[in-house]
């Protein structure tokens, strides 16, 4: 299967056409790795008390007469921080000017700098940990239906905009669409004038299972290029299809997107895999 399109294949050595085409003589494989990006608010959170416990420390075996200053630079480092990184700016450039004041006040306050500097950090990743844990516990419940990531409540809805964004296709500027129902996903790549590859999925997660939409009158023994909004593929024809046929599999896909069995205009296996191209 063709991995989701986050750079070009020739900028690793990869032919496009050989990939797209599902060529198995080339023997070259891209491998792309996802991470897992939960917010590690907690971790935040436990370096912001160690910056406060270090800062704390040093004022405490550290003998200094001014005592007081070192306090209250502390505790408005420590809300300065906090608040900037939780809140952050209404306007880009302030962020700048926030940072060249932190850097005079450290430098004003002399020997004394490093209570500011240690409440700053603490609190900065302490309004870190604040704004991931907010985020983490306000999440908007998910749309049924997502059409090119917009979501909607209705199928009705989801389904116009679909059929308005399937009849905008050109191949160029708009080269793609993507339906998505739950774990369930409906591609077309390609133009209306030029032809479209459309492929879809019960669950999007199961590589194995992608179905490729088949063109009956389509010979197998050729091959066209089909613009994909800045790149082109190098697609047997009998794979490659009308507004029609797109159409009627859209609203087929509309009616029961979690059919896992497909009809005979439908091909799973290999090819379906190899003919794959999204730039999701």
């Amino acid at each position: 299967m063709v991995a989701p399109w986050v750079a070009p294949l020739d900028s690793v050595g990869i032919s496009c056409k050989a990939v797209l085409a599902g060529d198995k003589g080339d023997s070259r494989k891209l491998v792309v790795v996802t991470k897992n990006r939960r917010s590690p608010w907690k971790g935040f959170l436990i370096f912001s008390g160690v910056v406060l416990l270090a800062t704390l420390s040093v004022m405490v075996f550290v003998p200094n007469d001014r005592v007081l200053l070192e306090v209250g630079s502390l505790l408005v480092g420590l809300a300065a921080g906090a608040l900037f990184l939780r809140f952050g700016v209404p306007r880009q450039w302030m962020g700048s000017v926030v940072l060249v004041l932190f850097v005079v006040v450290w430098f004003v306050l002399g020997v004394s700098g490093y209570a500011w500097f240690g409440g700053f950090l603490a609190g900065a990743f302490a309004g870190l940990a604040w704004g991931r844990a907010a985020r983490s516990q306000t999440r908007v419940p998910a749309a049924p239906w997502t059409v090119d990531k917009r979501g909607f409540g209705s199928a009705t809805e989801a389904w116009r905009v679909a059929d308005e964004a399937l009849h905008s296709l050109d191949g160029a500027k708009r080269g793609r669409l993507t339906v998505e129902y739950g774990s369930a996903r409906f591609e077309v790549a390609g133009g209306v004038e030029t032809g479209m590859v459309c492929h879809r999925n019960a669950v999007a997660a199961d590589d194995g299972s992608w179905a490729v939409l088949v063109h009956p009158a389509g010979r197998t023994d050729q091959s066209v290029e089909v613009p994909m909004g800045g790149l082109e593929g190098l697609m047997p024809m009998y794979l490659v299809n009308n507004l029609d046929s797109v159409e009627r599999a859209l609203a087929d896909f509309f009616r029961n997107p979690t059919m896992s069995s497909f009809g005979p205009e439908w091909r799973t296996g290999d090819v379906a895999e190899a003919t794959r191209l999204t730039g999701r």
